[in-house]
């Protein structure tokens, strides 16, 4: 059995160096000992003695950079269709202000440029109450994009959005007949309108920085295997806030995987870093501070699990977690949830909205909600 040899820099522990090969120090340890005999490793010591200037490593753990072992082309099924819902969850003051769930068919296929996305089957499962003619609003306005045609970059990010002028037909189509009545009425849905009339007219934008958009298309064209240890997959990842869409998170992705035994399992998390969260701290001080009492406290982080198809690398689930909070009285949740359905699956299985579920909660604050926008 051939080895390579991994040359020992200065501060490098065993621990450090299994990292950098996404192996363990045991399996490390054992290997070199096994063909090594004069320069052992000491049975669970992580230090490495002075006088040993290499390590011996199994061929199979490494490749051009030395770094991985495996890397696959992993994706969305094209052709195929997908259950998306979404639930997510507003907590003010302890209070549950909203809670809602959708539940979506999206259907993918592949074109010359990238991919293709139809959205259907929209259903509202839960809202609550006093906030259901708004989700209707949005869900309606959000039909302007229930087409699109994207183009692809190499890691299966978004590069553009290629039918930029159908959108913005529907959109003046759906603005003038379904939205104007309500916009005339009510202060609250003319902001609204007026936030989407901008998103609308920079949708490349607005989409490759939608977090919904983000976390199906993320760079699954990178993803490698086995990774025993967080590994770097992107930083910057720029997404616009759930809770206040005008205002920009940028994320840095990292992930481990894993093989079961139908499955590659890929565990991605991100975390929003402090030093770019200032322009949310000005805007927590500045509107909400003296009104929640509470001193900013910023936790934004993504919790997510994909789980991809041994035999054809194809996305069958996933589930996302993201969590937005600004202080200790302030707290945005949301959950998305992708299942692959069969290509005759009826989408007449899909559940209801189940009008006793729908409970009344305590009536939002109105200085509190001309301030919030809801995607």
């Amino acid at each position: 059995m051939s080895y390579k040899s991994y040359k020992v820099k200065k501060g490098d522990t065993l621990q450090r160096i299994a990292e950098i090969f996404q192996t363990t120090a045991k399996a490390l340890r054992e290997y070199h000992n096994l063909h090594c005999e004069l320069s052992n490793l000491l049975p669970g010591e992580n230090m490495i003695p002075s006088h040993i200037k290499e390590i011996l490593i199994r061929e199979e753990e490494v490749i051009q950079d030395g770094l991985v072992k495996n890397q696959n082309q992993f994706s969305l099924e094209t052709g195929g269709k997908y259950e998306v819902e979404i639930k997510n969850a507003l907590f003010i003051k302890d209070d549950l202000i909203s809670t809602n769930e959708t539940e979506n068919l999206w259907e993918f296929s592949k074109n010359s440029n990238g991919i293709e996305i139809t959205i259907t089957d929209k259903k509202i499962l839960k809202s609550t109450a006093q906030l259901q003619p708004l989700l209707e609003i949005i869900n309606t306005i959000n039909k302007s994009t229930d087409h699109l045609q994207l183009a692809l970059n190499k890691d299966n990010t978004i590069r553009e959005v290629l039918n930029k002028t159908e959108i913005l037909e529907k959109w003046e189509e759906i603005k003038f007949k379904y939205v104007k009545f309500h916009e005339m009425q009510d202060d609250f849905v003319k902001i609204i309108v007026e936030q989407y009339d901008k998103a609308f007219q920079n949708i490349t934008n607005h989409i490759k920085e939608n977090l919904l958009y983000q976390v199906i298309l993320f760079p699954s064209g990178t993803l490698k295997h086995p990774v025993l240890y967080p590994m770097p997959l992107k930083n910057n990842i720029v997404v616009n806030s759930l809770l206040f869409p005008e205002n920009n998170i940028a994320y840095d992705w990292k992930y481990t995987s894993k093989e079961t035994k139908d499955h590659f399992v890929f565990s991605l998390t991100a975390e929003a870093p402090s030093n770019k969260l200032q322009h949310f701290k000005e805007l927590y001080e500045k509107g909400y501070k003296s009104i929640l009492h509470a001193s900013f406290s910023p936790v934004f982080i993504l919790e997510s699990k994909y789980f991809y198809n041994k035999k054809t690398l194809k996305l069958e689930n996933a589930i996302i977690y993201a969590k937005e909070q600004m202080s200790k009285e302030l707290l945005y949740i949301v959950r998305y949830k992708l299942s692959l359905i069969s290509h005759d699956e009826s989408t007449e299985n899909f559940v209801e909205m189940n009008e006793e579920e729908c409970k009344p909660v305590k009536i939002f604050n109105k200085e509190l909600k001309s301030r919030f926008l809801f995607d």
